[in-house]
């Protein structure tokens, strides 16, 4: 393994408040990556206050440079100049356009949702993505996809084959586990003094609030199931996303609305108690990247039934039942099923989620790194 380098690392994600699949990639790597080499020196680039829960050894130097807007273009390249790091790690679909020339870059591509789905961003958004991914696509030394699915979308949309890496995300096992009977006793009192309207049995989502997630289906699959089910309850646990209001109003003129509980933004040490105590996991997506929830579930012993497009079969194996996101009735039927195999269903995701790992993320993105400061650039 190449020692004695120079790592920049864009660890601006873990200067939000956001709480979404990227910044927990970001943190996970940030976490992990510097142990693996104590020789070699990481630069943690940020433009405020880094949001991290543990102590990073004495090899990173956090490198923190405020700038108001477009942090990633306008401030980071000056940072970039004086350090010249052997190697840069963009975390996120998005290269400075400015860079040392001797630098080499690795971007990761989590998703090409804005492609195939352009109608469900913002302008602004949709905008930014198509520029930057295309950017890193063509300007990347090497790129990390999360998934094959999304590795297929790169050659597809880009034509980009080459020094294009398969990692997928990994899961942590000393969070997301099965809970002994004392944990799950005492969970499940610190849900309901914090969520007084929850209760059991209840159908879980967690995720960003948005219209790729699939939400408004979700909900109609949920009114049928209450026909039979009339004590179940969907709680939806998730804050930061775009373009809601449609599906909070659905929500709300929903004629089983009182049933139907928004969390917002859920803190970590609650989530895993939150998959111990629901029946079923659904993430209907109508396209993911990866489809982290789902392992998260799957670990903590949930069933789980997700879509069977984009990443998600790769993510669930034969662990999940897939539906076909399009159709309420096959969301429905799905969560039946579910529900009447939750044992079996339960067994599986335990085992599927075994196959991955955030350590063996970091080591398999640590190879690549170390493999092109050995090797000239394309």
């Amino acid at each position: 393994m190449l020692t004695d380098m120079k790592v920049g690392f864009d660890v601006s994600d873990l200067s939000t408040n956001r709480a979404d699949g990227t910044t927990r990639y970001t943190a996970e790597l940030a976490k992990r990556m510097p142990v693996l080499v104590p020789d070699n020196q990481w630069l943690f680039y940020a433009p405020g206050k880094l949001v991290i829960n543990h102590s990073t050894p004495p090899n990173v130097t956090k490198r923190i440079v405020p700038w108001p807007k477009y942090w990633t273009q306008l401030r980071l390249p000056f940072a970039l100049e004086k350090d010249k790091p052997d190697v840069l790690f963009m975390p996120i679909q998005q290269l400075p356009l400015l860079r040392p020339r001797k630098t080499k870059t690795i971007a990761v591509i989590h998703d090409l949702a804005v492609h195939r789905f352009p109608e469900q961003f913002t302008y602004k958004d949709w905008a930014l993505l198509q520029i930057f991914s295309a950017q890193v696509a063509h300007e990347a030394d090497h790129i990390i996809s999360v998934s094959e699915a999304t590795a297929r979308d790169i050659e597809k949309y880009y034509g980009r084959t080459e020094n294009v890496h398969v990692v997928h995300h990994g899961v942590d096992h000393a969070r997301f586990r099965l809970p002994d009977n004392n944990e799950r006793n005492r969970s499940w009192q610190l849900l309901t003094e914090r969520y007084t309207k929850l209760h059991k049995p209840y159908l879980l989502y967690i995720g960003q609030i948005q219209p790729r997630k699939n939400l408004e289906r979700l909900i109609a699959a949920f009114e049928i199931l209450r026909h039979d089910n009339p004590d179940l309850q969907l709680v939806i646990g998730g804050g930061h996303g775009w373009l809601q209001k449609p599906i909070l109003e659905r929500a709300k003129h929903s004629p089983v609305a009182e049933n139907i509980l928004f969390l917002g933004r859920v803190p970590e040490d609650l989530l895993p108690a939150l998959y111990w105590q629901a029946d079923v996991f659904v993430l209907p997506s109508l396209y993911e990247g990866f489809g982290m929830p789902v392992l998260e579930a799957m670990a903590c012993g949930c069933p789980v039934v997700t879509s069977n497009v984009s990443s998600l079969p790769e993510v669930a194996g034969d662990a999940a039942v897939l539906v076909d996101p399009n159709s309420v009735e096959s969301i429905t039927r799905g969560i039946k099923e579910a529900l009447n195999d939750k044992q079996s269903l339960s067994t599986k995701g335990i085992e599927q989620a075994k196959q991955f790992d955030w350590d063996k993320t970091a080591r398999e993105t640590y190879k690549i790194i170390a493999s092109i400061a050995a090797h000239p650039s394309r």
